[in-house]
This record gives structure tokens, sequence and C-alpha cells, in this order.
């Protein structure tokens, strides 16, 4: 996700992606950037859990075409991830990708996260803002029932 997103973020579909999106805000809104990216990618994709034992994975710059030729792509929470990562680079800011675990699962010994989802920086106070479309509306309470994360910046 991390390499994907960076590798996407100077892609032209992604950009022209981007600057559909802002392109009636003001200049230097950053907040309300991200949050135009995340109603956006909200309203124009349409989750999907992957095949029971395969784990499919797109890069951003396929999905922001498919969604500039009027598709609504059907992905997951770390193709989201991705796409939210590679557009928040794309407009300069900063993002980071956040993985949960809901349950104490270990396999050999490693804890074993079940969802992923994209924070990016505001640039002013430095806080973080969550960009979840799987979790919308109920992201608090998915963070309360979280029972560990790990943060994963991305340069």
């Amino acid at each position: 996700m991390k390499r994907a997103a960076l590798k996407s973020q100077g892609h032209y579909a992604v950009r022209q992606l981007a600057e559909a999106i802002t392109s009636g805000l003001p200049s230097k809104a950053y907040v309300d950037e991200y949050i135009a990216i995340y109603y956006y990618v909200l309203t124009h994709t349409r989750y999907m859990r992957d095949p029971r034992t395969v784990e499919l994975v797109r890069d951003p710059w396929l999905i922001a075409k498919e969604i500039l030729a009027g598709g609504m792509p059907a992905v997951d929470c770390d193709d989201l991830t991705a796409l939210l990562c590679a557009l928040v680079l794309a407009v300069g800011g900063q993002c980071r990708i956040v993985t949960v675990a809901f349950r104490h699962m270990h396999h050999n010994g490693v804890r074993q996260f079940s969802h992923v989802f994209a924070e990016a920086r505001e640039p002013t106070t430095g806080k973080w803002i969550v960009l979840d479309p799987v979790a919308a509306d109920h992201t608090r309470s998915m963070l309360r029932r979280s029972k560990a994360a790990k943060i994963w910046p991305v340069a």
C-alpha cells in the first residue's frame, strides 16, 4: 500500500482526480481538501471484501482512472487506503497508514491485523485526521473496539 501510494501520487490520473475533487475549494484549505477527498472516495467507490483466499490489490492510479471514466470500483480497505494516501500526497499533503487489530490474534508470534485505514496530517496544527470510508460514520466506535494499532509513515 505504501509503495503503491507513493508510486501513484505523481500519476496523471491521480492528480487529475485530486484536482477535480478540490476544484471548488479556496487555496490552502488543507482540511477541506482532505474532507473533500474522503467524501468523494466514499461516494464514488463501493466497499467489497476480497475473495476468501485471495488478496486482491490494485494500484491507486487504476482506481482513479476507473472513477474518472465514470465507474464505481469495488474496493476493500487496503485499496481505499492506498487511493486516499495517493490523493493526499497528490495535493501536497502528508499521510500515514494505520493497521488495526480487533482481537488478540497471533500467528507464529506475530499479531494479526484485520483492518487498515489512512490518516492525513493537517499542516498548521499537526493533528492527524482519520480517513476511513469503511468505518464511515462508525469511526469512533471502531477505534474504541481496537485492541492494537500500528502506524506506518508514508514518506
